[in-house]
């Protein structure tokens, strides 16, 4: 790859053909060919005749914005490259996408687009207005090229400017209109992986785009499919394209795919025709089950009737052409897998040129040989990229379970590491590969869907009937499959079947016939997943049918908790926690139930608001069944605290647990473990509000108290070692934070294996603390690691995951990998919003951060408005003097002595001096930072120099005005005080 340089004297050089791994940071050009094009000869020439060209121009163009954002190297393929050169030309065109991905900056010109300066400034930083040039930019030559593509797709950044090179947005701020003209969709527009979408979705890229060579409508795809294959012009149109399809196809399926190429049958397959597309959950198969041909199982796990058999059909049906096989199997018993392994047997017997073993077998009567003859022609070597789907496997072998006729999968798993496998299954404790849980459907508008097409009827979304109908059925596929299914049959109203349905939908119901769902009926789904509980755990069955009297509401454990002489045996038995757990587990092992706020991490504005209510109303009637100083109402106290302090309602969080503090040391003890777990607690709350000195009291004493009463390797015991490595990382104390956190990990690791949450807690933690050391390399594994167990144990919305995502967000801006830091950030942000709110403390912290991203961009109004919103919600949240909003408060500072000094340089347009604002957000950080954190910390004594340097620079202003008021006596003298 050779690059562009320009010197002062505007001479331009090319530098030697660069090694990949030698190639220093470069921006690049994209634009369309005209007549009177700078080519690679005219470069290389001594004389500058060239710059007369038309060409010339965006040649000046491409290195005059380089030169703006610091780089100085540039590439322009009308003149890097020698196409008088075959060999080098076919490694460019083989290059040109990873050329374009590696560029800092991606250029386009359009020179069929006109938006003269006075419309806007030609910065990057701001935008003029549209509507004077959307027509022209719609309908401009560039997005009808084939080579334009891949300069669209591949780059971070790309920016697009007029031909009089004023700066019309990148591809983010465009993206809308972007997407409107070439149907790429925005996935693909903001860097997700090409494997991600199917052959026919990119190829659908570049319909209506064509090329000067017929051949080059093929070869400018090479990068998009990620493939490399010879050049030969003259071959035709036809000709190349077939040759692409097939280095495509091996890319996907392997070199020996058609050995083992089978046909894609439907049979077995689940017809999906009612099925609301979870594209989630498909994209989540897709990313998991994507790889070099080494073996990926996803496992799909959740209630029966939730959609996980017509999920794993539509994943298959989708992406269909990226295997060379696909085999469905129904492993709910023996007799069904012996059916599925003789249908695989004769259709690879009929396709497969290497049938090995299955010859000569007779598919009615061999079914052992059967099972292993298909397991051993799917271990062939190979044979990387069949697909088989696992359907049903409701009944598995497991350790401890005592239920007739299990089936153990591994025995109908093939043996080499190779393929791809999905399973369906309504219990979650397969220990094999990647699980999702299917959960019901959250959106109104796709249970309306389903009642929609099952029942052949339209207009629903507008059925106010059918809208509560939809509620009702709670977002289950196959209850709202079943109510349509009778409204369907049965010619009335929604709001006659609601009426049916309170009376009795059961008998409604009953004689339904579901298509697709077979024999799997609400009743006989439900009665299998009830039998199975009832002989694993029979104090679950009895918590299950007890529990359908409180109507779909949350139960935890103090409703069995107290004890009563004449109470049932069963209830007594609940009461203990240990039975009441296991008990639960079961039912959630069989998607019966789902852990909420009560048991886990709150998630969401909404369930906070309803475990708020189920915890005052707790209080309130222990408070009156027992007294105000009962242990047991002192412990949903220190719960009050726990979820206070994560609604961000410090100050009420701080009351709940001075009280449960106070009243546990009168009534267990000082050392006493339900004491120290309040300690511990008041330390995480002192924490979050500042107090750090307070905080570290409050760990030094629950660790103590801790290691005394249950040992130093005790999981308790290490919550509060990883809190002191979090508290001495806050205040600076880096060596000590580290000794904490490593003694965390290890003993976690230990006791709780390696992917457990606390575990990845502490990993997390460790990024932070490397992070803050500088080191970036051994940052970034921690957080890579922390965010892969946590999306697997938590879902990718969850807040920790979501914490670990921000956390990706510094480092990448921490490196300079300013457009990965805000993919983290807008990610975190949205996610945060949705489960916290928009004014909580964590949401304000990715605020916070976006702010400094956007300055360090250049995008200062973009910067302003997110440091406001996050000074806003800070100070109503935490107090003007907490240490969180002092640090906006010095960020806005800094922001707004940059557009000061941008606008003393003329390259910002200012209406105000902005350096008095922000010595007034610098005296106001050095303020506050000194009471939280004395005079000596350092974060106080780099604040007050920054301020001492504003007043000097400040001051240094003053003269300057004065100077010019002497010069020119008529302007007014805008200085008060001068020395």
């Amino acid at each position: 790859m050779r690059l562009l340089q320009r010197d002062n004297a505007n001479n331009y050089t090319l530098t030697d053909d660069l090694r990949a791994d030698d190639i220093p940071p470069y921006a690049i050009l994209s634009h369309t060919w005209g007549a009177d094009e700078v080519i690679y000869a005219d470069v290389k020439t001594s004389s500058n005749d060239w710059q007369q060209k038309a060409g010339y121009e965006k040649i000046k163009f491409c290195a005059d914005q380089a030169k703006r954002h610091g780089l100085q190297h540039f590439w322009v393929d009308s003149c890097c490259i020698d196409k008088s050169d075959a060999i080098e030309l076919q490694t460019a065109i083989n290059s040109m996408f990873r050329w374009y991905r590696g560029a800092k900056r991606c250029y386009v010109f359009l020179s069929d687009v006109s938006c003269p300066s006075t419309s806007g400034p030609p910065t990057s930083s701001q935008q003029p207005g549209v509507a004077s040039w959307e027509s022209v930019f719609r309908n401009s030559r560039w997005f009808t090229r084939g080579w334009t593509l891949q300069e669209l797709i591949a780059p971070q950044i790309v920016e697009f400017y007029s031909k009089e090179g004023v700066f019309l947005g990148g591809k983010e701020s465009l993206e809308a209109v972007i997407r409107n003209v070439t149907g790429i969709p925005a996935r693909a527009l903001r860097n997700t992986p090409l494997s991600n979408f199917t052959t026919s979705e990119r190829e659908a890229w570049a319909r209506n785009r064509e090329t000067k060579y017929e051949e080059d409508m093929a070869y400018s795809l090479l990068g998009i499919f990620g493939v490399h294959m010879p050049l030969i012009y003259g071959e035709g149109r036809e000709s190349a394209q077939r040759r692409l399809r097939e280095e495509v196809q091996k890319s996907i399926k392997g070199a020996h795919y058609n050995d083992f190429s089978i046909t894609f049958s439907l049979s077995g397959v689940p017809e999906t025709p009612n099925f609301v597309a979870r594209d989630g959950e498909v994209e989540e198969i897709r990313r998991m089950l994507h790889s070099d041909g080494s073996r990926h199982v996803v496992v799909l796990y959740g209630l029966g009737g939730i959609g996980k058999t017509q999920l794993a059909a539509t994943y298959i049906k989708r992406y269909r052409d990226e295997y060379s096989a696909i085999f469905w199997l129904n492993i709910k018993d023996e007799a069904s897998i012996q059916q599925s392994f003789a249908r695989i047997a004769t259709h690879i017997l009929e396709q497969s040129a290497d049938a090995g073993s299955l010859k000569g077998l007779n598919l009615q009567q061999d079914h052992d040989k059967i099972v292993q003859a298909v397991k051993a022609w799917l271990s062939l070597a190979g044979n990387t990229r069949w697909l088989i789907v696992y359907d049903n496997y409701d009944n598995p072998k497991l350790p401890g379970r005592k239920i007739d006729a299990t089936v153990d999968i591994h025995q109908f798993l093939p043996m080499a590491d190779q393929g791809s496998v999905v399973i369906t299954t309504r219990v979650s404790e397969i220990n094999i590969g990647h699980h999702i849980r299917i959960k019901k459907l959250e959106s109104e508008q796709e249970s309306l869907q389903i009642l929609s097409k099952t029942s052949g009827r339209n207009g629903l979304q507008d059925d106010n009937d059918a809208k509560d109908l939809a509620r009702k059925l709670d977002g289950l596929p196959l209850a709202l499959a079943t109510a349509g299914a009778y409204l369907k049959r049965v010619p009335i109203s929604t709001r006659d079947y609601l009426r049916h349905y309170q009376e009795s939908w059961a008998r409604v119901t009953g004689a339904l016939h579901l298509g697709s769902y077979a024999d799997r009926t609400l009743n006989s789904t439900w009665q299998l997943s009830y039998a199975q509980v009832q002989a694993q755990n029979p104090l679950a069955a009895h918590l299950l049918r007890w529990w359908a009297y409180f109507n779909n509401e949350d139960i935890w454990f103090d409703l069995v908790r107290t004890r009563s002489e004449d109470g049932l045996v069963w209830m007594e038995q609940l009461s203990e926690e240990l039975n009441f757990n296991e008990a639960m587990g079961v039912l959630h092992d069989y998607g019966l139930v789902e852990p909420t706020v009560m048991f886990q991490e709150p998630q969401g504005k909404g369930k906070l608001g309803e475990a708020e209510k189920m915890y005052l109303r707790a209080l309130d009637g222990r408070e009156k069944a027992l007294g105000p100083d009962h242990t047991s109402t002192l412990d949903t106290v220190n719960n009050l605290g726990n979820l206070y302090k994560s609604k961000g309602k410090l100050g009420e969080a701080e009351k709940m647990y001075l009280r449960a503090l106070d009243g546990r040391e009168k009534a267990l003890g000082p050392d006493h473990t339900s004491t120290l777990d309040t300690v511990n607690n008041l330390g995480n709350l002192y924490k979050s509000k500042g107090k750090l000195g307070e905080a570290e009291k409050m760990y030094l004493r629950a660790l103590d108290g801790r290691e005394k009463a249950l040992g130093p390797d005790h999981t308790s015991t290490l919550d509060t070692v990883n809190n002191l490595g979090n508290l001495y990382k806050s205040k600076g104390k880096l060596g000590e934070a580290e000794k904490m956190y490593l003694r965390a990990l290890d003993g976690r690791e230990k006791a709780l294996g390696p992917d457990h949450t606390s575990t990845l807690d502490t990993v997390n933690n460790l990024g932070n603390l490397y992070k803050s050391k500088g080191k970036l390399g051994e940052a970034e594994k921690m957080y890579l690691r922390a965010l892969d167990g946590r999306e697997k144990a938590l879902g990718p919305d969850h807040t920790s995951t979501l914490d670990t995502v921000n956390n990706l967000g510094n480092l990448y801006k921490s490196k300079g990998k300013l457009g990965e830091a805000e993919k983290m950030y807008l990610r975190a942000l949205d996610g945060r919003e949705k489960a916290l709110g928009p004014d909580h403390t964590s949401t304000l912290d990715t605020v916070n951060n976006l702010g400094n991203l956007y300055k360090s961009k250049g995008k200062l109004g973009e910067a302003e408005k997110m440091y406001l919103r996050a000074l806003d919600g800070r100070e109503k949240a935490l107090g003007p003097d907490h240490t969180s909003t002092l640090d906006t408060v010095n960020n806005l500072g800094n922001l707004y002595k940059t557009i000061n000094t941008l606008s003393n340089l003329g390259s910002l347009r200012s209406e105000q001096n902005r350096m008095s604002e922000a010595r007034q957000y610098y005296q106001r950080a050095h303020g506050g930072l000194e009471k939280v954190l004395g005079p000596s910390h350092p974060a106080v004594q780099s604040a007050r120099e920054t301020l001492e340097l504003t007043n000097v620079a400040l001051e240094a202003e003053t003269f300057s005005k004065d100077d010019q008021h002497l010069a020119n006596p008529t302007q007014p003298n805008l200085s008060k005080t001068r020395r």
